[in-house]
């Protein structure tokens, strides 16, 4: 499969491992509540060869944050708290691996690698030691 599985939009269907994931990342604790029941929707755009396009939001939530990127450039993102990061994303065969840091993170890296396994956008997001796997579905 070609990274082109990728594009359309998905939706956050499960996230096991969120509370330890928090944790790690730091965020504040009168926002777990909210972001455990959140889910995330994802949509990907390939806009030409090397640019592609990702608008990330939460389900029911009006605009999103949109974020154009090419593999192995760093570009401007947002935590999932709005808080910028600096991102970079390369292609390994027919994954999305992504390196995030922000002030956010407390000195942390965040690692992400997205793939496409039975039709669904499987994420394992680690951060400070903890991990935690998604599963998406499109829609």
């Amino acid at each position: 499969m070609s990274l082109n599985g990728f594009i359309g939009k998905w939706q956050e269907q499960t996230k096991e491992g969120f509370d330890s994931l928090i944790s790690a990342i730091g965020l504040p604790a009168e926002k777990k509540e909210w972001y455990r029941a959140a889910r995330t929707e994802i949509e990907y755009k390939k806009l030409s060869d090397d640019t592609w396009e990702i608008n990330v939001g939460i389900v029911g939530v009006p605009k999103g944050r949109t974020f154009k990127f090419k593999f192995g450039q760093t570009y401007e993102s947002a935590s999932i708290d709005g808080s910028p990061m600096q991102s970079i994303i390369t292609a390994d065969g027919d994954k999305f691996v992504e390196k995030h840091t922000g002030e956010s993170l407390q000195g942390a890296e965040m690692h992400i690698i997205r793939r496409i396994e039975n039709g669904n956008m499987i994420v394992k997001t680690t951060c400070n030691g903890a991990t935690m796997n998604s599963r998406y579905t499109r829609v």
